[in-house]
């Protein structure tokens, strides 16, 4: 009798959640972007947004819930109801770097999602002002070895992407950076055009404006390839860090409790977005390269960079807080 009651409960728990996915999306999602409106996740989010709601047949909201390296738009989401009505645009500080840099925190970066899609890449590049001394990679870090802890780069905070490719190159070059974290990415660009910081790693997304207008100049990015969209901007490791290979990511994630069938049909969307070559070509252009993975290699490789930025927090002797 109990065998035959947990059969029919599970058999009801089955069929209420393919019903449930057969009629999602039946009104407006949000997705929630846990960094600051105009910042280079921001501009993504957007971009997906508008497009992903085409293949879904309901509007996407854009929520900005930017703090604590990710972790307030995190905790939002992973205690928001676990219907596929709110999705987290999260990153690599969200899900490898954050359990790193931090002994607690306010949401669970391995139990409290299901992973749902990779988006793109995000290479950072190092910006400086067009006013600075410094017109290449060679002369940042030949004036930081002259200098030792007192040229200064800024970051949108403690564990993002721009924060750890500074202590990284810092450990490569043998120098000691000053680093300066501030609430968000676009307060670090100002302090660099003003000239209260030395240069920022950020992307070219947020600020590809501002160097085509000549008010900022990129140097170096810190991915293994150059990118279409500042092509001539070469790599630190032909700068003479030849191992050196640095990106960001960015992840489609929902309540792990999100049913199974909703999660294979936003996935599905998701695929079929990132086989459109024009959304691909789009994404290139401002300086988002797409990657595609499958559910296995999407799991696989998050859970790779988790240990290799445990290792990265070695090299730059990063302690937890």
């Amino acid at each position: 009798m109990f065998n035959r009651r947990s059969v029919l409960v599970c058999l009801s728990a089955s069929l209420s959640a393919a019903a449930f996915a057969q009629e999602w999306p039946s009104r407006p999602i949000k997705l929630v972007i846990p960094f600051a409106a105009g910042s280079a996740t921001d501009t993504l989010g957007r971009e997906v947004a508008q497009r992903l709601a085409q293949k879904l047949g309901q509007p996407i909201v854009v929520e900005p819930r930017p703090g604590a390296g990710t972790s307030l738009g995190a905790q939002f989401v992973e205690n928001s109801p676990a219907d596929g009505y709110t999705i987290l645009m999260g990153s690599n500080a969200t899900f490898a770097v954050n359990s790193v840099l931090y002994k607690k925190l306010p949401y669970d970066p391995v139990g409290g999602f299901k992973l749902v899609s990779t988006v793109g890449e995000m290479p950072s590049f190092l910006i400086v002002s067009t006013n600075s001394r410094y017109t290449t990679l060679a002369e940042f870090v030949k004036d930081a070895k002259t200098r030792p802890g007192k040229v200064s780069f800024a970051s949108s905070g403690i564990g993002s992407t721009g924060h750890l490719v500074g202590e990284v190159l810092g450990h490569a070059a043998g120098v000691s950076l000053l680093h300066v974290p501030f609430k968000d990415g676009p307060q670090g660009l100002t302090a660099v055009m003003s000239g209260e910081v030395d240069g920022i790693f950020y992307t070219s997304t947020a600020a590809m404006s501002l160097i085509q207008s000549g008010k900022l100049r990129p140097l170096a990015v810190s991915t293994r390839y150059r990118t279409s969209d500042l092509p001539k901007i070469p790599t630190v490791a032909e700068s003479g860090y030849p191992d050196f290979d640095f990106v960001g990511w960015i992840v489609l994630a929902v309540p792990s409790k999100t049913p199974a069938p909703v999660i294979e049909k936003l996935r599905a969307a998701m695929q079929s977005l990132q086989a459109d070559p024009a959304f691909r070509a789009k994404l290139e252009s401002i300086g988002i390269p797409a990657k595609a993975l499958s559910p296995t290699e999407l799991e696989a490789y998050v859970a790779k960079e988790r240990v290799r930025m445990v290792d990265v927090a070695r090299q730059a002797d990063i302690k937890p807080e």
